[in-house]
């Protein structure tokens, strides 16, 4: 198990993102079970976090007694060089074993410029990046996700990948794997992947050669095993209420991207847009009923505490009984504060009525994706809305309350002229426009995002040359020429990262040197624009000899063999190639789901059915769901009489698991835990309704306290021993509440009333204790000694002896020196202890490393009184 000492956690952006032990996470006893799983993906924690598709498979594994399912994902580059520093290896949140005890690291490879974070995560486990340099004692390396759809530039460094959804098949793996175990692992490493030939969906590189003409041109994927199938078809799964989604999702404590409850509608689309290739990927569509989806509500909201609920799939809005159930939802939690939201929305299946009933909780801006900007290139895409579409939703908007719209574009896509991206600006300033004309004065906000188009396998633009950097680069700067009005806000995606991912995306293994070199160049994070640099992946190009263009702005032939062709979600080479021909006449394809079919070949081959519930949603009547009560239960014998709030302080702990959760995400788990718990917590009013609930003086990161202070509001009167018992089954470790009670008369807000914060700071020493000795005395004898507080955002000098309540003491027990501190707190906020001892050592001669300080709040306190007793 991997040791983080406390001095790597104090010096590093966000450590929470390497804690773990968050609400909901499984751990187990590793001698008790049969197969290790880390699932990973390549990114930082935050990202990580709020993918859905890991969230399914680590509830799926875990609900097996005899498999471990636990996370891991790319440390940040300050985290990273304290690692290499210590020669720490990369572990799991979970258990913190090295990620080469696992038996299974399995990524999930979201877009291709995260694929240099895959070789530096496979470095830092200690694992070889080539799949043929591992022994029999190292885990498999598999990859899902996206990027399968063409996994031939990293196919060197996987072991194995999983074509499509995962819900199924990774528990045959695991099967598989135990089995292979029980039997001695009979062919070592080799032994098992033959084992995986014969489960559907399964891609295992090492049993395929690529074959290329005299002129390096792309032949064939010849097979090196008799098992081993030319056409490996993803997995799917056929019945969506059959299979098991998230019931108890992690909750993390710090922020992440998207934090908030997700649950899936339905999978797929069938719209037919012929730049997506998710919209091949995912098909067919799969409908959840309604009330499946509404058992499903309710146990995510039962055991997360979150507030909001994102309604997600590839369009949302095409869920046929979307309107029926949004409004049971909120019928079903009503008085909650619970908000919903659809993350996709198409132009033409828009609802601002919808909308509207959806966000009476908390109104966000809207977000439309027109794609294009002229109605010629939305008919090349086959993207079917029109202007009039969208500016009859941004007209209701308006008149709904909204004054700020987000518009998303492509360009560089197929037949693109001049005109097509100057429409972008004017689409943008019609909208702008019709706001003014509706509410008779300016103030809308509209905000362009418009990417760069990467051609990507499986899809009808698949065979399409990508735009050079240049062009793209052009074409950026005519269309911010065109856009003068104030109230529009142009974003654009950086062209060199677009060219890059569009080498990857339709490359082929002769890749894999060139994405290694850039690696060892220092390519990671590529998706970061800090952190990217497109000169170490154009430096690795021509060390390997690659002709880099070769692969991204080469218009390739229809019908020349592709080298991603034996990685197939079944749809038809035919049906691409006449949406590419449909696609140069600007002509549409219907939508197959509630039409008649389209030819695209999936549903016979892979033997799956559309699943949707529009032509029954007429005679469909609701049955009826149980939701358990909401509201808080009373005891009408002990309750102190009626009002309308009845407010609450409580005293609780920060202890060592939360040290490294800031202040803010502190205060975000209490209220989760009050909303776990049931609690009648009373809002805020307004548009953005917040808990009521406040707390004392902000504890610094890294810092522990035996003594924090919340005040809370609540609109019936629990008694306390009530309160605190739900709370203590809804309370995470580290924070257990020790007193409360309920306020009488009027009282001064905690942070109006504090004045004093004492602390107790534990630091390791061996030294000189006469060194201690003078260097205290000395500080404590200064008139002066001024530290610099530096933030990203500002310099503050403080003069720390102003917030020195009474000398500084110490005690040295078991090589362990104890400070004692009692801090003054003023309405502008206080000195922090670290700080007092950082120039203790650098002013005074103080023989410590601050950064190996554990400081613990002991106490919080007003005119001398704890403020639990001045209530």
């Amino acid at each position: 198990m991997v040791q983080l000492d406390h001095s790597i956690l104090q010096s590093v952006l966000k450590p929470a993102r390497y804690t773990g032990g968050e609400w909901n996470a499984v751990h187990k006893d590793w001698s008790s079970v049969q197969c290790k799983f880390a699932l990973a993906l390549p990114d930082v924690y935050e990202v990580g976090m709020s993918n859905l598709g890991l969230a399914i498979l680590y509830e799926i594994l875990n609900r097996r007694a005899d498999i471990a399912a636990e996370r891991v994902y790319a440390p940040w580059v300050d985290m990273e060089e304290k690692m290499r520093e210590r020669g720490i290896p990369l572990f799991s949140l979970e258990s913190r074993h090295p990620i080469a005890e696992f038996d299974f690291l399995g990524f999930s490879l979201q877009y291709e410029m995260i694929y240099s974070n895959v070789l530096n995560m496979l470095d830092l486990a200690g694992t070889p990046l080539y799949a043929h340099e591992r022994g029999d004692d190292m885990p498999f390396v598999m990859g899902g996700g996206p990027c399968v759809y063409n996994v031939e530039p990293i196919a060197d460094f996987f072991d194995f990948f999983v074509i499509g959804e995962g819900e199924e098949v990774l528990l045959e793996i695991c099967d598989a794997f135990i089995a292979w175990d029980s039997a001695g692992r009979a062919g070592g490493r080799r032994g098992f992947l033959t084992r995986l030939l014969s489960v559907d969906g399964i891609y295992v590189p090492s049993f395929y050669e690529p074959v290329y003409d005299t002129a390096g041109n792309f032949r064939e994927l010849r097979p090196l095993h008799p098992e081993a199938r030319p056409v490996i078809y993803k997995r799917v799964v056929r019945d969506m209420n059959a299979v098991m989604s998230v019931e108890h999702p992690l909750v993390p404590y710090m922020d992440i991207v998207h934090n908030r409850m997700m649950m899936e509608l339905f999978r797929g689309c069938s719209r037919g847009c012929r730049f997506c290739q998710a919209g091949i990927a995912y098909r067919p569509a799969r409908e959840r009923t309604e009330e499946h989806l509404r058992e499903m509500a309710n146990g995510l909201i039962e055991s997360t505490g979150y507030d909001e609920m994102s309604l997600t799939s590839l369009s949302s809005a095409d869920y046929s009984c979307l309107g029926r159930l949004v409004d049971d939802l909120m019928t079903d939690y009503a008085g909650e504060k619970l908000s919903f939201s659809l993350p996709s929305l198409r132009i033409d299946s828009f609802s601002i009525d919808l909308a509207h009933r959806m966000q009476q909780v908390r109104k966000s801006g809207l977000t439309f994706a027109p794609e294009a900007g002229t109605q010629r290139m939305r008919d090349v895409i086959n993207k079917g809305v029109t202007e009039e579409n969208l500016l009859t939703a941004c007209g209701a908007a308006f008149r709904h309350g909204w004054k700020q719209v987000k518009l998303y574009f492509m360009m560089g896509l197929p037949t693109e002229t001049d005109e097509d991206i100057i429409g972008i600006a004017r689409l943008a300033k019609k909208v702008v426009d019709l706001y003014t004309e509706i509410r008779g004065r300016r103030g809308c906000k509209v905000t362009v995002s418009v990417s760069c188009f990467v051609p990507k396998p499986y899809t009808p633009f698949q065979w399409f040359g990508q735009l050079p950097i240049e062009e793209f680069q052009r074409r950026q700067q005519l269309l911010k020429e065109h856009i003068t009005d104030r109230s529009i806000t142009f974003h654009y995606h950086d062209a060199r990262l677009s060219v890059i991912e569009g080498v990857f995306a339709r490359g082929d293994r002769r890749l894999a040197p060139a994405l290694y070199e850039a690696w060892k160049n220092g390519a990671k994070f590529d998706g970061w624009s800090d952190l990217f640099d497109d000169s170490r992946y154009f430096a690795a190009f021509e060390k390997c000899g690659i002709d880099w263009e070769y692969f991204s702005r080469r218009t390739r032939t229809i019908g020349e063999p592709l080298p991603w062709a034996h990685t197939s979600p079944g749809v038809l080479e035919r049906f691409l190639k006449s949406e590419w021909q449909k696609a140069l006449a600007a002509s549409l394809t219907e939508d197959c789901r509630r039409t008649h079919c389209t030819g695209c070949g999936i549903c016979p081959t892979l033997g799956v059915d559309v699943i949707d519930y529009a032509g029954t949603e007429a005679e469909q009547t609701s049955a009826p769901v149980e939701v358990h009560p909401r509201a808080a239960e009373t005891d009408a014998e002990h309750a102190p009489a009626a009002r309308s709030l009845f407010v609450y302080r409580g005293l609780i702990t920060k202890g060592e698991e939360l040290r490294y959760v800031s202040h803010l995400d502190y205060a975000n788990l209490f209220v989760r835990a009050c909303k776990r718990a049931k609690l009648p917590m009373a809002y805020s009013e307004g548009f953005n309704p917040h808990m009521k609930v406040a707390f004392a003086s902000a504890l610094s990161l890294g810092a522990a306290s035996d003594a924090e202070y919340v005040d809370f509001e609540m609109t019936e009167a629990l008694p306390p021993s009530v309160v605190m018992k739900r709370l203590g089954e809804h309370l995470p470790r580290g924070a257990q509440m020790v007193r409360l009670k309920l306020l009488e008369g009027k009282h001064k807000a905690l942070m109006a009333d504090v004045d004093e914060a004492r602390y107790r700071i534990a630091v390791p020493y061996a030294g000189d204790l006469d060194a201690v000795r003078e260097s205290v005395r000395r500080y404590n004898a200064a008139e002066s000694a001024v530290w610099e507080r530096v933030t990203p955002k500002k310099k503050r000098t403080i003069e720390t002896k102003t917030y020195i309540k009474t000398p500084v003491s110490f005690t040295l027990e078991h090589e362990r020196l104890t400070f004692w501190m009692n801090l003054v707190v003023t309405s502008e906020g206080s000195v922090k202890p670290i700080e007092v001892l950082s120039v203790m050592v650098r002013d005074f001669a103080l023989p410590i490393d601050p950064n190996e300080a554990y400081v613990t709040r002991i106490g919080l306190f007003a005119d001398g009184v704890a403020l639990i007793d001045r209530a």
